[in-house]
């Protein structure tokens, strides 16, 4: 049977490089081939993974994840209540042929201050980085804000670091790249993280203090990676906001030299089923796709590709100038919960900005917003050699003209590469326009 595997990814490999094989016909029937096979090395074709051979949608693997598992309650066990937190244990999709469990943190606003009440809390589902953990203050921080939050581990730990003994994938390297070419598909980290992360949505929209119609995720670096396939897939959610995140994921700095790695149409493989950029144009809920303009990770371009993926009508963006990467840095921007908030409990939107023109001199943009704006820049840059995190970017003030609802500054006169528009209104809640590259929006 391995023998068998690798001819079809020889094979397969070969076809993808004719212009007719790439047909949506084509693509998804031998990808299921392939998935079969693949589950068939270890003999454990996992009655959890619903294959997409059937609920292709124009090369959208969602059915790779089967709703009619991860949307029902997962089992879970209480380990304790602290502090007004408690920690818990849910059944998550096995591991080479074993089930897992997955250790979380849930609070609500009546758990954290240990009281008892008749209301409904809109809920979140938190999702940390490469490195990150189950954070147990990033729930408190939310439930401290009316929220019902859960945050999950993703690499089989519990809250003090060890290893949990039905554990999943750890989240190194070899777990969300390599294992793509040492067994099924369902072995690979990513695959585990989001079915994990939908499971933790099920277990939190039937909890009793939370309102099911109102739930949200944000993540963080990958787990804005994971956020962006995560609501894309899993349209329970009203909304979500990856922060740093995106996909075409062989287009990073960084995470292209892992991809450049593997070999033997492994690398086409992975960005097949495992990058945002499948995902993202068949979602349908609103996004908001925060990151800094110098990420290190998630650079420009690719950052552009994957935001314009999703429908206008469902899109914003806020791009913070040198926004630092962290776990603290990433859920700390107002712009996360100004957005949830309007969403679940009608309060005032998020400023935005449209409708960048730019004239014989002067660039301009139109925006709304509910509070007066504080201030306006534009900031660009002309360093096209430069990784994205050392690229130098310069600013100049735009003016802002509220009878006309738009703001404006000269052009630069030695012209830019990439740009955008800022704005921060009288609460401190920024917005930015979406970035103009070369002289066109994207």
């Amino acid at each position: 049977m391995v023998n068998m595997l690798r001819q079809y990814h020889t094979f397969y490999a070969l076809l993808m490089k004719m212009d007719n094989f790439k047909s949506k016909c084509f693509v998804p029937i031998f990808s299921f081939v392939l998935l079969l096979c693949g589950c068939a090395v270890d003999g454990t074709a996992q009655s959890n993974a619903v294959h997409d051979a059937n609920q292709n949608r124009a090369g959208n693997n969602e059915g790779f994840w089967d709703s009619k598992v991860l949307f029902g309650k997962p089992d879970s066990k209480s380990l304790q209540i602290s502090s007004g937190v408690q920690s818990l244990l849910f059944k998550s999709v096995d591991y080479k042929g074993k089930s897992t469990e997955v250790f979380a943190y849930y609070s609500d606003p009546d758990m954290l201050n240990g009281k008892t009440s008749q209301k409904k809390f809109p809920g979140v589902v938190l999702l940390h980085g490469g490195g990150g953990k189950a954070f147990q203050e990033w729930v408190e921080k939310w439930a401290a804000e009316g929220y019902a939050a859960i945050a999950i581990d993703f690499g089989g730990k519990d809250g003090n670091g060890n290893r949990l003994e039905n554990a999943g994938p750890a989240q190194g390297a070899e777990e969300k790249f390599t294992n793509i070419a040492n067994g099924p598909l369902t072995d690979v980290w990513t695959y585990h993280a989001v079915a994990s992360s939908i499971l933790a949505h099920s277990w939190l929209r039937a909890q009793p203090k939370v309102d099911s119609s109102m739930t949200f995720v944000t993540g963080i670096s990958w787990g804005g990676y994971l956020t962006c396939i995560v609501g894309s897939v899993d349209h329970r959610f009203k909304a979500a906001v990856p922060v740093y995140g995106c996909g075409y994921y062989g287009e990073s700095d960084v995470f292209k030299k892992d991809l450049n790695q593997l070999s033997g149409g492994f690398r086409e493989k992975w960005l097949q089923y495992f990058d945002p950029s499948v995902y993202l144009p068949h979602s349908q809920v609103k996004f908001l796709f925060i990151n800094g303009n110098k990420d290190r990770f998630y650079n420009v371009i690719p950052y552009s590709k994957s935001y314009s993926l999703v429908s206008e009508k469902n899109r914003r963006v806020c791009i913070k100038p040198d926004m630092l990467h962290s776990h603290p840095r990433g859920w700390e921007p107002l712009e996360i919960r100004s957005f949830f908030d309007h969403l679940a409990y009608g309060y005032a939107d998020l400023p935005s900005l449209n409708d960048i023109r730019m004239g014989e001199g002067s660039i301009s943009a139109s925006y709304n917003a509910p509070v007066t704006l504080a201030n306006a820049s534009f900031y660009y840059t002309s360093d096209t050699l430069s990784t994205n995190e050392n690229r130098k970017w310069q600013s100049v003030k735009a003016e802002i003209d509220p009878d006309s609802k738009k703001i404006s500054c000269k052009m630069p006169e030695e012209g830019f590469a990439y740009g955008f528009f800022s704005i921060k209104d009288h609460r401190s809640v920024s917005a930015s326009s979406e970035f103009v590259i070369n002289g066109r929006v994207e």
